[in-house]
């Protein structure tokens, strides 16, 4: 908004009629393509003074929150602050779409409405009514020219007001309207939302409407946003964006060679074609929620998903106060701030939180034919696929696939199945640190494993370190309890023991997990996985990890590469990922939480073959053929097998050459092993 609205001010200050621009700008405002998403357009006014009881009521009964108002209005005095334009004014204009999209906006200066009044009780147009109907002209031709939400420059069939006073006195600008090659609706719209006729009743109804703000749209080259820019997708694998052509020619000849679009093209086309096995999930919403002008604070608003473990998913939710659940208990000291926000952890959707949180299925689900699709897990739980509960239940469900499917497949030694407990340490992973209880589904799913579960981050309230709690039922509702409370009771054994580590997991001591699960952990943004991940393999445990994307995968194995020396499986598309799109920044790729799981490839314990000089062998050569193995100094190299030559040495033309990936954020240097994407049994991915 603020990078829109600076350029806005910029061209307003900066524009000069000159004569003859009518005609000129006739000529080029008459070529600009019709919106065909939305032909209609709307110009709002915004009050953002409290309103009265009247307005109230009315406010509403249409479904908006008058506290909202305020929000919006906060949010762009901090704008017009920031870029230090006089904030003097209580009353927004804004231009959308008929869906609710912000093309554009601007501030009316106080006292516009009292100028406004006084000229038409003069019985002409004041200067106040001349300003006001030039910034509103001004405002329209700029939302047309640079729309905020992004795209190419486009113009309305039909131009819609909501307020009366500013339709007449737009009525008495045709000629200018007719520049701008413009059709002003005969009639006030004399509301938020416009209306159409019904084809079956003939009588006109509302088109829903919700404001809605755009997507962050930015050049993969030069990162410049989408309203000063057109941004446009590489026409070969429409997935970067770029700002220009120059951009774009920027981007393929980047040195070195495996750093430049023209190496990674082919690569994310490949990405892209799986967008619609991402997108096929069963849920009625799934349509909107993959879309790639998906808008996450729409949806969260208009399914009033605004408390609870909610306000992790939004970035317009500013730090409520929440109730402690009514469970929580602790024998002294009150309950501290980092375990507060576990009262109605579902928020607003009630039947489900009783669903999850207190009814039990009396069958639980086949261990020889587990869960593995929304459909089977929401029509066993009794779960609507109307429902937008499948967020906060997407990473519980993938830890118990991880368990129930890929463990049994990739590890059957370990015979995870049959086992009555599971030590599982999940790492780096903040948003379900603050999500604890949905984490009592794994109980739900599985009643003969006892889990403890371990979190660790160094991104973690300090004062959470060594601290340990029981999720539990008491007394028919689900609690989370320290356990000295419960110390001398019997604890059941669907209870969840969860421990705190808020220090990087390398630093941790104690007994070997079972599994070790990460979600979102992206590898290249932080340098301390550049230790993890060489503790995770002297500990040689289960390691799954989520990413978002395909690119977000490649990223992680050129690190764990880089820090072991070892590799990832291929990706496997996760049955249980998140049904809500994230916005990709500077590419139109699919990205959805938890959308793919990958194990970790750690590096063989058995020696490397060395590789010795020409002398060297011949001095060994009669204890070579004495002996299988000849013994040197501390390394015992076997000799090679019958019929096969000596193996390569690793490291040396074991791989690819080094590739440099420019991800949404940061360069990253990646090594790709041909030996472990050439290795059929690492051939898993499955796009189903």
């Amino acid at each position: 908004m603020a990078q829109w609205y600076r350029c806005y001010q910029a061209v307003r200050s900066g524009r000069v009629e000159r004569s003859g621009e009518n005609e000129q700008s006739a000529q080029r405002y008459s070529k600009l393509p019709v919106d065909r998403k939305s032909p209609q357009w709307l110009l709002h006014l915004m009050d953002c003074t409290t309103p009265p009881p009247a307005a109230q009521t009315r406010l509403s009964q249409t479904g908006i929150d008058p506290s909202c108002l305020r929000k919006i209005w906060r949010a762009i005095v901090e704008i017009q602050v920031a870029l230090r334009v006089n904030c003097d004014g209580e009353s927004v204009l804004m231009v959308t779409d008929a869906s609710g999209f912000l093309l554009g906006f601007d501030v009316l200066p106080r006292g516009w409405a009292n100028s406004l009044e006084l000229g038409e009780v003069a019985g002409g147009d004041s200067e106040g009514a001349v300003s006001i109907t030039l910034r509103m002209l001004g405002l329209l031709r700029h939302s047309m020219e640079t729309p905020m939400c992004g795209g190419s420059p486009r113009q309305p069939e039909m131009l819609r007001v909501s307020n009366k006073k500013l339709h007449r006195l737009l009525g008495r600008s045709e000629r200018t309207l007719s520049v701008l090659n413009v059709n002003l609706a005969p009639e006030a719209l004399g509301g938020w939302g416009p209306t159409e006729m019904d084809q079956e009743t003939g009588a006109p109804k509302t088109i829903p409407f919700s404001l809605r703000w755009p997507p962050l749209r930015q050049c993969h080259m030069c990162k410049k946003y989408s309203f000063p820019c057109q941004l446009k997708p590489c026409p070969q694998c429409k997935a970067v964006l770029y700002c220009s052509d120059q951009c774009s020619q920027s981007d393929l000849s980047r040195c070195p060679e495996d750093s430049s679009h023209h190496y990674w093209c082919e690569k994310l086309a490949l990405f892209m074609s799986h967008e619609p096995q991402l997108a096929a999930l069963p849920f009625s919403y799934a349509k909107d929620s993959t879309a790639v002008d998906f808008d996450m604070e729409h949806f969260l608003e208009k399914n009033k998903l605004d408390s609870g473990y909610w306000r992790h998913w939004s970035l317009l939710v500013w730090s409520p106060r929440f109730e402690l659940h009514h469970g929580m208990e602790h024998p002294r000291d009150p309950v501290p701030l980092w375990l507060s926000g576990h009262m109605e952890p579902y928020g607003s959707l009630k039947e489900e939180a009783d669903i999850l949180l207190v009814r039990i299925p009396h069958n639980s689900p086949s261990l020889s034919h587990p869960l593995v699709s929304w459909s089977q897990y929401c029509s066993w739980r009794g779960l609507s696929l109307s429902s937008p509960i499948a967020p906060l239940l997407s990473s519980p469900l993938s830890v118990y696939y991880i368990i129930t499917s890929l463990v049994p497949r990739d590890f059957p030694e370990l015979n995870v199945l049959k086992k009555q407990s599971l030590k599982i340490h999940i790492i780096e992973s903040y948003r379900e640190f603050h999500s604890l209880m949905v984490f009592w589904e794994l109980s739900v799913l599985l009643p003969h494993v006892t889990f403890e579960l371990l979190f660790s981050g160094d991104r973690f309230p300090p004062e959470s370190d060594g601290q340990q709690l029981l999720l539990q039922r008491k007394n028919g509702q689900l609690t989370l309890v320290t356990p000295d409370l419960t110390s001398e009771e019997r604890v059941n054994r669907r209870s969840i023991r969860i421990r705190v580590h808020s220090k990087p997991y390398h630093m941790l001591q104690g007994p070997k997990p079972d599994l070790v699960i990460g979600f979102r952990p992206a590898f290249p943004l932080h340098d301390s996985w550049l230790s993890t991940l060489p503790r995770l393999q002297s500990l040689r445990v289960p390691a799954y990890f989520c990413e978002p994307s395909e690119l977000s995968c490649v990223s992680s194995l050129q690190v764990m590469n880089s820090a072991t020396g070892g590799a990832l499986t291929p990706p496997h598309m996760n049955p249980f990922r998140c049904p809500l799109r994230i916005c990709g920044g500077d590419n139109l790729l699919p990205w959805f939480s938890n959308a793919f799981i990958f194990h970790l490839i750690y590096k063989s314990l058995v020696p490397c073959p060395q590789r010795f000089s020409v002398t060297s062998l011949q001095s060994c050569g009669q204890a070579d053929q004495q002996q299988p193995a000849t013994v040197r100094g501390s390394c015992t190299v076997p000799g090679p097998a019958p019929g096969k030559s000596q193996a390569q040495p690793e490291g040396e033309e074991a791989g690819l050459p080094g590739t440099h990936l420019v991800n949404a954020n940061r360069h990253v240097t990646t090594h790709v092993f041909k030996e472990e994407l050439n290795n059929p049994s690492h051939r898993r991915m499955t796009l189903s």
